[in-house]
């Protein structure tokens, strides 16, 4: 069976760059979270988890950038290094667990840009990949200096912001999310991910910091703040920076419709819960991995989260406190029954549902599928 992971819909774009970078990585759960960061930064992402489709992956897609995993499948990343230098100069970055000096070589040998031992951090895999497209690949790294739609315009450089000619003052919070905003018109960004940009230090804000921020920009370039033209809210979802369609209405719908499409086929489980333990929701991946036929079966048979879901029954009240505590969780690793009664890892990243009095009423996240890995680190102590 042949994976795909692409988040065209959500993908920052850098200018001109229109192809992805290809994550060639055996463990699904760590090339989600390289995925993510990336395109956090503004890249498209593709991922194979095996060498053959690794190679199939790259003639397909002309990718920008290789990162890649040395211990694969079907052929090992060296292999694919070498593969991929019979007819291409495209960026390759080695990630292995080995680090000896004669596995670098190896690599560097085989044609690689640059070798990094995992586990490494993200952010530093992501300066990594920038140095080495500045280097390699320097058209595509040149900021755009100047955005602007219909009559705002945000200079970069100049950090400064004028509508229809008439200087609008910012805070840099305010400067900073409306530069993250307009840099890809029509992206949607969920709530976290301004926070992350925001507060990529992980400060302590009130729940709702963003939608303050974001009242008080539209009040500064919007004409009627209660309908906005330029922020847009996008319901359930975030928000977005309006994409140049003159039909609102006709946007909105479009991007609903565009991300029920990546809901319907993420590679990953999706889902909204009551607290009582019921899902609101739940997407096809979701359903498969527990081993239901459809997303509807899962949430027709699925009574209660709280009793009978996970192995040991008191990590629904840990997950539930932690949520409680600090409006999300991230990496909740928890061993749960499938509908066939067999037992599988899962990790878990959720969110916080809330009502309009700031009361918790529920839960969405994502869950993946980390069997193999923790076999695999049980193994290992073994």
């Amino acid at each position: 069976m042949k994976y795909e992971i692409r988040h065209d819909d959500y993908a920052l774009s850098q200018p001109g760059c229109e192809k992805p970078i290809l994550i060639v990585e055996h463990d699904k759960e760590a090339a989600y979270r390289v995925s993510v960061a990336l395109e956090r930064e503004g890249f498209q992402t593709i991922v194979a988890f095996d060498g053959l489709e690794a190679l199939e992956l790259a003639q397909r897609h002309a990718p920008i950038f290789v990162i890649l995993d040395v211990v694969l499948p079907q052929m090992d990343g060296y292999e694919v290094c070498r593969e991929l230098r019979r007819s291409s100069d495209v960026p390759i970055l080695i990630l292995t667990k080995r680090g000896e000096a004669h596995e670098r070589i190896l690599g560097l040998t085989m044609g690689a840009d640059d070798y990094v031992v995992k586990p490494c951090n993200t952010g530093e895999l992501i300066a990594r990949v920038k140095a080495i497209l500045r280097r390699a690949r320097p058209e595509l790294m040149k900021a755009t200096p100047v955005l602007s739609h219909q009559g705002l315009v945000l200079n970069v450089e100049k950090r400064k912001v004028t509508l229809h000619g008439h200087p609008v003052s910012l805070t840099p919070f305010e400067f900073k999310l409306l530069r993250t905003l307009m840099t890809v018109a029509g992206r949607v960004f969920l709530r976290d991910e301004l926070l992350n940009y925001l507060y990529p230090n992980g400060e302590t804000v009130v729940d709702r910091v963003i939608d303050v921020h974001i009242g008080n920009l539209r009040h500064k370039i919007e004409q009627d703040p209660s309908k906005p033209r330029f922020v847009l809210t996008v319901r359930g979802l975030g928000y977005q920076f309006a994409d140049g369609s003159e039909n609102s209405d006709e946007t909105m719908r479009l991007v609903e419709d565009k991300y029920f499409h990546c809901f319907e086929n993420a590679l990953t489980g999706i889902y909204q819960t009551t607290l009582d333990g019921h899902y609101l929701a739940a997407n096809p991946m979701l359903a498969q991995m527990f081993g239901y036929e459809s997303a509807e079966k899962l949430i027709e048979n699925t009574v209660d989260l709280n009793d009978g879901f996970y192995v040991e029954h008191e990590r629904r009240a840990e997950f539930a406190g932690l949520i409680r505590e600090d409006d999300s969780v991230r990496g909740f690793e928890s061993q749960v029954y499938r509908r066939d009664g067999s037992i599988m890892w899962i990790s878990e990243y959720a969110l916080a549902l809330k009502n309009s009095a700031g009361s918790l009423i529920g839960f969405q996240g994502t869950s993946i599928d980390v069997t193999e890995r923790k076999q695999a680190e049980f193994a290992h102590r073994q």
